[in-house]
């Protein structure tokens, strides 16, 4: 269940079969004279008196509190141009929006239509890939593709107390005590999950005698350059540039300064290895130059 908003409406996204869902129709058929079911998921309400419309956020909003999930209120701004994509557009350009002071902000745009959207709770409305990779010093790296608030909030059920330190959609976990086939184990068991109408799939790369074994030494370890930056294969250095400055400024080990030795380390180490990986893709794009 979500509550957002872009430029040109309010929209309200109910479950169908909910108690909530048959709630909100019957307020809105009492109370709005300007409804237009566009089809049979879709119901846009557009009268006029703000009061309406800021009662029923208001009733919703306090509604989902009282829900497992808790809501989400969350913000989409666009503009025109970009306003028919709202619907493939997803979680990477919202905001999350939680308190009762941030609702205020939504309730300031109650003078647009309502857009009531009936989902069916069976359908998945999107897909989260989580990379998993091993790193030095007992870590295990988990990346989110976007940043998705319910594959965080399963991330953190998962590993708890593990977790060393959360940045840009990765995880540090300390895998200090397991083995590496204890946390294949998990891994598998954890492949994919479906939450909350989010598929989460999670990706574990093997090491050099794994799946890639096909591949010579030198390949290997490039994709493996192309990984510890997060960029696919192959990407160009333009790109392969811009995430690595992106890493660098972000684990530079400046900035575990104060921090305890062991996270000092990690900085220290990730930092070295992005730095690595980078200039082996940069040598490699110049060797193929030179070779053409």
């Amino acid at each position: 269940m979500n509550i957002t908003y872009c430029e040109r409406y309010v929209q309200i996204e109910l479950s169908k079969g909910t108690r909530l869902l048959d709630k909100v129709l019957e307020y809105a058929c009492k109370h709005f004279s300007k409804r237009y079911h566009l089809s049979s998921s879709l119901l846009i309400l557009d009268d006029g008196e703000r009061f309406k419309k800021d009662y029923l956020i208001n009733w919703i909003y306090h509604a989902m509190l009282q829900d497992d999930s808790k809501p989400k209120i969350s913000e989409k701004r666009s503009s025109s141009r970009k306003s028919s994509k709202l619907e493939s557009k997803k979680s990477q350009d919202f905001k999350a929006i939680h308190t009762p002071e941030e609702l205020k902000e939504i309730l300031a745009h109650s003078h647009l239509p309502i857009r009531i959207k009936i989902t069916n709770p069976n359908d998945v409305l999107k897909r989260v890939k989580i990379h998993i990779h091993f790193s030095n010093l007992g870590q295990m790296i988990v990346r989110l593709e976007e940043n998705d608030r319910v594959a965080r909030r399963y991330i953190y059920s998962l590993f708890g107390d593990k977790i060393v330190y959360e940045v840009d959609n990765e995880f540090c976990i300390n895998s200090a005590g397991y083995s590496e086939s204890m946390w294949e184990g998990i891994i598998e068991l954890i492949s994919s999950r479906v939450i909350h109408n989010v598929a989460l799939e999670f990706e574990y790369q093997k090491g050099e005698s794994g799946n890639d074994s096909f591949l010579t030494r030198e390949e290997y370890l490039l994709r493996k350059c192309y990984s510890e930056l997060n960029v696919e294969f192959g990407d160009d250095l333009k790109k392969v540039k811009k995430q690595y400055l992106k890493l660098a400024k972000i684990f530079h080990p400046d900035n575990a300064h104060g921090k305890d030795p062991y996270t000092i380390e990690l900085y220290q180490d990730r930092f070295k290895r992005i730095s690595d990986a980078y200039q082996m893709i940069k040598n490699a794009k110049a060797s193929e130059r030179t070779t053409a």
